[in-house]
């Protein structure tokens, strides 16, 4: 789980309760913050300050699950051998670098990654495999010039909240052997409206074509905010 935010809460909690054996490594940075608290559904006003690895796995624990905390953060230098020790990548970064960082290291290890993002009252969530469609096939790269953020733009719990759940379902499809790739769920919390639509793997994709071979800093600059 990359990122336990608004996006990596429901979804860790989700996966914890499944009944689905699962051992979760959840791995963030930062700590907890109590403006977050309406959406980061793993703390409480007593967890402020804590790392946030640390408090999640603490939690999930006490639910009788098998979490471990990774206090770091995923780098170009550090992704793809922590992806290739894992069965299942799920990304609730908030921030699009990290989106597409984790999309390619995916690539490059051939693992199944849930990608997810939400900004006011909209959100979405995408499965993709070797062979599928990618992160890249839908938003191509990392957004350049202003885009709507978090921090200026907000996010609302429980958008956050249904694009964890939709995130956790995904990766419990993937690991009982089912395929939910090829289709982009969106999600309109003023509306209710949820929505599955067909997507194709886009010709000239630098992801799908095997033009990423490696993973450079200088790709994953930090633009815009996600979750």
């Amino acid at each position: 789980m990359i990122g336990v935010g608004g996006l990596g809460c429901p979804a860790a909690r989700v996966l914890a309760t499944s009944g689905v054996p699962v051992a979760l490594t959840l791995m963030d940075d930062d700590v907890v913050d109590a403006s977050n608290l309406h959406r980061q559904i793993l703390f409480g006003e007593d967890d402020v300050g804590d790392s946030k690895a640390e408090v999640a796995a603490r939690t999930l624990a006490g639910l009788g699950a098998d979490a471990r905390p990774l206090r770091a953060r995923l780098y170009p230098d550090n992704a793809e051998a922590l992806f290739a020790d894992h069965d299942l990548i799920i990304e609730g970064a908030d921030n699009y670098a990290t989106k597409f960082l984790a999309a390619d290291a995916a690539a490059l290890t051939g693992k199944p990654l849930i990608s997810a993002g939400a900004v006011t009252w909209h959100g979405w969530a995408l499965a993709s495999a070797p062979g599928h469609t990618c992160l890249r096939c839908v938003f191509e790269d990392v957004p350049s010039g202003d885009t709507p953020t978090c921090e200026d733009a907000g996010v609302v719990g429980p958008v956050v909240g249904v694009l964890g759940a939709m995130s956790a379902a995904l990766g419990l499809a993937i690991l009982v052997g089912r395929r939910p790739f090829d289709r982009l769920h969106s999600y309109r919390g003023l509306s209710g409206q949820l929505r599955a639509s067909r997507v194709k793997r886009r010709e000239g994709c630098a992801g799908c074509a095997g033009q990423i071979t490696h993973l450079d800093a200088a790709r994953y600059q930090p633009q815009g905010c996600a979750a």
